[in-house]
């Protein structure tokens, strides 16, 4: 007989004594309560609660500067789901490390290496996400000093991990607004000069106001024009052809109708073109004109935009971007050991049914005593 057989024969000879059975399931219950209980373990827990830039009052400022800076923050950012990040941060590796590298838990008296030290946090610590947004870390342990430094020092790592991250979005902002406000500025010095070389060439004005007097000239030289032939009308019904007055109006008429066609003409006088000429470069004009009130609209958003990141980077200098809601701390009610608590009741529930339920449903589950278990 191998030496297998004669161990089975031995595990079968033990079960199907009730007495033996009934001892070691005692047994082994009475283990699994002592380390249900001993050690005791520890939970320490801390709340925050993620903060965006409007919590410090930024939405309402940068409001205020103007509404094109609505468009900005779509376009920077900011919708993030604010948890789900904290979430992601709580969880990573970079918090772990430093962690570890804040509690000096690799090395003499820690662990043996990072990696270690990694796995071990992983089973101690739980960061999750409670109603409201609110994230909590619990860490169990069984030394309670221990629970407290490594919640304390997981909320630190993580306030700590959420302003570098925020740091480098904001320098990364400022760097985007710094180029293009300096292009913008150069876009508003070149069409401004373009503008002005232009009006100055062609003796012009603001485009309304250059229009406007143009317009005004017409228009009086039209209505004296208008005037005067009603009065030579009404003269040549009373006056001869010898008249000297009616004579005075018709050269008068006559002076007024060569100037109405001048003006028709496109032409440039000492005050600017005339109508004609104006209309022959208010397509131009038009073009330079708008181009310089883009350059100075884009000029301006992009000025606001940069007083934006400057409060933005103020404010992540004086202030957390992390609210602690509840410091760590120990739960003050008795923990027990799950897995030791979990083994339990399977034992117990062994021995109810080895024991209790088995024999009353007449279920053979050993062989009886003294009867060969090989046969």
């Amino acid at each position: 007989m191998s030496r297998a057989d004669t161990l089975r024969q031995r595990a079968a000879a033990f079960v199907a004594e009730p007495r033996l059975r009934r001892r070691t399931y005692a047994l082994a219950a009475l283990i699994l309560a002592l380390l249900t209980i001993f050690p005791q373990p520890y939970v320490a827990r801390a709340k925050v609660l993620p903060q965006d830039n409007n919590s410090i009052g930024l939405g309402s400022m940068m409001n205020a500067l103007g509404g094109q800076l609505q468009g900005f923050a779509s376009l920077f950012g900011g919708a993030k789901q604010q948890t789900d990040m904290y979430l992601a941060v709580g969880r990573s590796s970079e918090v772990s490390d430093a962690v570890i590298r804040k509690l000096k838990l690799v090395g003499q008296g820690g662990y043996a290496s990072a990696t270690r030290a990694r796995v071990a946090l992983a089973k101690k610590v739980d960061v999750h996400s409670l109603t409201g947004g609110i994230i909590e870390v619990e860490v169990r342990t069984h030394d309670a000093d221990e629970a407290e430094a490594l919640t304390r020092a997981y909320v630190g790592a993580i306030s700590d991990r959420i302003v570098a991250l925020g740091k480098d979005r904001v320098e990364r902002k400022r760097a985007v607004v710094a180029e293009r406000f300096k292009e913008a500025a150069e876009r508003v010095a070149t069409t401004e000069t373009a503008l002005n070389d232009f009006r100055r060439r062609n003796r012009l004005a603001e485009p309304q106001a250059e229009l406007g007097a143009a317009l005004s000239v017409r228009a009086g030289l039209e209505a004296r024009l208008q005037a005067k032939q009603v009065e030579l009308q009404t003269l040549q019904k009373f006056q001869g052809p010898e008249n000297p007055q009616l004579m005075a109006v018709q050269s008068e008429v006559a002076a007024l109708r060569a100037q109405v066609a001048r003006s028709a003409e496109a032409g440039t006088g000492p005050a600017g073109p005339n109508v004609a000429g104006l209309s022959e470069v208010s397509g131009e004009y038009l073009d330079r004109y708008r181009d310089y009130r883009f350059a100075q609209a884009l000029y301006d958003v992009y000025a606001r935009s940069s007083e934006e990141v400057a409060v933005e980077t103020l404010a992540g200098e004086t202030a957390s971007n992390v609210q602690v809601l509840e410091a760590a701390r120990l739960d003050a009610d008795r923990k027990y050991n799950i897995a030791a608590a979990a083994l339990l009741v399977l034992v117990i529930l062994a021995a109810l049914f080895t024991e209790i339920y088995a024999p009353a449903t007449g279920i053979r589950l050993f062989p009886a005593r003294g009867r060969d278990p090989t046969a």
